[in-house]
Parts: structure tokens; C-alpha cells; sequence
């Protein structure tokens, strides 16, 4: 068994997805338990929003319980463009493996991210510069691997190209400037290295081990109702659903003024009753952020995210909804802890990205998830 942790719920997904794109049979947890017959367990968790002591707890708590297992290898998953605990979650992660270093390929050249000469390029931009989720770096972060994967780690990282001598300790960050890159850097791997990085690197990894079956491909039954719920801040994906409105779809936002009344407990009941409605109307309902007045309000992205958890669980009450989407990891994860859902079984990739899942806890329901930097597929995007 492939075991890999993942640092957020939809990067968990994706990574399901490619495990079966190549023919492996998957499931995703949101903790370890014992009994696995999957070819590749994915462990879901959210410390890409946790702070540096809670993401490391988490990590070598999930770490220990995976060796444990006897997993032939673990992958750390992490954000191909290397936002959160990067160098925080992989320096206990190998201490705990017993690992001497960490082969770290976060990069993506089929979406034009990539990294050449230790610079982060996106669209043949630097990261830095093209503010493509620029505030969600530490300020004074440069698009220069070494400075985004924490300051505390940049003595003890290289960044390397193939073919050049690789350092015996430490972390290597592999220059990735094509797709024929990841398979390079895939058969470098071995005992003595953690592998890590992005969901890219991991199909490569897989395509090394065992090569992609013939499989049949599932017709998409999709479900007659449908819940959308767009938490991600990624301006495209607003604008796609802003054209939905427009064009007369169902989309509910969320109340403009919902942290500014003393009693929002009452705003968020009105609007899961909204939602509700609009669901029994509808085949197809989208929620989503627009603009919000958030004045003197700390911590909006959690208050956000709590929210929606809080609304979906009161609209799954009142109405059966047979497919769930969801948008953003941070928002995903928030909204399955709060349904009590935990263990998932990828069944479809609809995109890169996009995959659908069986959920173990409720079985009359598919549960598809999308991270906020992809696209919709058209598929199940169709109002």
C-alpha cells in the first residue's frame, strides 16, 4: 500500500483521483485507522490552515500512525504552488520517517506553473509577480523556492536541476520546467528520500511503479439535485459563477451584512431556509461568496468557513440533495468535520482536480470536490 498526507481536502481528492486514473484502487480518511484493502490510502487534513505548532503535531501524529501500517513508501502532498507549512510539515515528517531528505517537485508544467533555475514561474511569470495568490505568502516572500518554503528552512534546502549531484541531506527542490521533468525527477527516488510535492509528481510517480490499466470509462449519472458551494476567493471561478446569475441560474450569496447583527445565528437560519427553498424550486442551486461588509470582523476567512458548515448541515436536514460540490479545500474540510463525514471513495475523475466520491457515511449522496485555482468541468457545470 501507497500511503500519502495531504494538506488539504481537495488536494486529498486529486490525489485520489489520479490513483485512479492509473489503475489503483484509493480510499481518503480523514484519520488512520487499521483495516485497508486500497492499493493508495489518502490521509485528509487541514493543516495548510492550522499554525506551525498545530500543523506539526498533526503531521507526526498522522506520520507515526501511517509507519505503523507498513506503507511501502508515504508522499507528502503538498500545494503545487507551495502555499502553507511547507518547510514546517516536511521537517517533521522526515525526522519521524528517518528519512535523510526530502525530494520536494511541487511544480505543474501542464498548467504552466513551473520551476526553472530555482525561480517559481506561473504563465512564464514570477509567482511574485503575476499576484496570483500573492497575500497568501509571509511578506517579503520572493518567487525563489528556497524563500517559499520558510525562511527557517533555507539553509538546509538546494535547489537542483536533473542530471546535477544531489545533496545527501536536506531538502532538494527539483527545476521542473516541462512534464518530461516529473518523470525525471520520479526515477530519482530512493530509500533514503522523502518524496513530496504536488499531485503532478505523484501520477508520475505512480507511472513509474505500474503502468496505466486500460480502464473503462463511468458514464456520468449525475444526480437530480445539486448543491454547488463556491468558498474559494479565486477570481475566475467568481466570475464563472457571477455569469450563472446573470444568465438566471439559482445562486444565493451569502447575506452581504451577516457579521454585523448581534443575533447572525437567526441571518444564517434565514438563509439555509433560502437555500432550501430554492433547492425544492431548482434542480441546480449554487451559494457563493460576493462581497461582504466585514468591518471590525476578525478572522473572516474562518468565519466564513464556519458558516457554510453551519448552512449546509441545516440544508441537508430539510432537503435530500443527491450531489454535493465544493469549492476550496479550507471550505471543504470545514463542511465534512462539521457533517461528521470521514472516510471517502473516489469513484470518478471528472477533471484534473474535480473528483467525484462515494461518501461512507451517507450513501445516497455523491460528494465532488474542487480546488479553488481549477475550473469547473463542463460536465457537471451545465445550468
Amino acid at each position: 500500500m501507497i500511503a500519502v498526507i495531504s494538506d488539504d481536502f481537495t488536494g486529498a481528492a486529486e490525489i485520489g483521483g489520479i490513483a485512479l486514473r492509473n489503475g489503483f484502487s484509493v480510499t481518503i480518511d480523514t484519520c488512520v485507522n487499521k483495516d485497508y484493502t486500497c492499493d493508495v490510502l489518502v490521509i485528509a487534513t487541514n493543516t495548510r490552515s492550522l499554525c506551525k505548532t498545530e500543523a506539526q503535531k498533526q503531521i507526526k501524529d498522522v506520520t507515526e500512525e501511517l509507519l505503523k501500517l507498513g506503507p511501502d513508501f508515504i508522499y507528502k502532498k503538498t500545494d503545487s504552488l507551495l502555499r502553507g507549512k511547507i518547510g514546517d510539515e516536511l521537517d517533521v515528517q522526515l525526522a519521524i520517517s528517518g528519512k535523510k531528505k526530502v525530494l520536494l517537485v511541487p511544480a505543474n508544467p501542464s498548467m504552466n506553473r513551473t520551476i526553472v533555475n530555482g525561480i517559481y514561474y506561473i504563465n512564464n511569470i514570477p509567482l511574485m509577480e503575476s499576484d496570483f495568490f500573492g497575500n497568501e505568502f509571509d511578506k517579503g516572500t520572493t518567487s525563489n523556492v528556497l524563500d517559499m518554503i520558510g525562511g527557517d528552512y533555507k539553509d538546509q534546502s538546494f535547489s537542483v536541476s536533473l542530471g546535477q549531484k544531489i545533496p545527501q541531506e536536506g531538502f532538494i527542490i527539483g527545476n521542473t520546467p516541462t512534464n518530461e521533468d516529473l518523470m525525471g525527477w520520479a526515477n530519482v527516488i530512493d530509500d533514503t528520500m522523502l518524496p513530496a510535492g504536488g499531485a503532478s509528481f505523484f501520477n508520475a510517480i505512480l507511472k513509474k511503479i505500474k503502468k496505466e490499466k486500460d480502464l473503462k470509462k463511468i458514464p456520468l449519472l449525475f444526480g437530480k439535485k445539486a448543491l454547488y458551494v463556491c468558498g474559494s476567493n479565486h477570481l475566475p471561478s467568481r466570475e464563472v459563477v457571477k455569469k450563472v446569475k446573470e444568465d438566471g441560474g439559482s445562486v444565493l450569496y451569502m447575506p452581504e451584512s451577516i457579521f454585523c447583527k448581534e443575533d447572525y445565528q437567526q441571518t444564517i437560519d434565514d438563509w439555509a431556509g433560502e437555500i432550501s427553498v430554492a433547492l425544492e424550486k431548482k434542480d441546480k442551486v449554487i451559494i457563493a461568496i460576493d462581497t461582504l461588509d466585514c468591518d471590525d470582523v476578525d478572522d473572516i476567512p474562518f468565519r466564513i468557513k464556519e458558516i457554510f458548515a453551519t448552512v449546509i448541515k441545516k440544508v441537508l436536514a430539510r432537503v435530500k440533495v443527491e450531489e454535493l460540490l465544493i469549492e476550496g479545500g479550507a471550505t471543504a474540510y470545514s463542511i465534512i468535520e462539521n457533517l461528521e463525514y470521514k472516510k471517502f471513495y473516489p469513484e470518478q475523475e471528472l477533471a484534473q482536480g474535480v473528483i467525484r466520491m462515494r461518501i461512507e457515511q451517507e450513501k445516497e449522496m455523491f460528494l465532488t470536490l474542487k480546488p479553488g485555482s481549477y475550473q469547473w468541468t463542463e460536465s457537471i457545470w451545465k445550468f
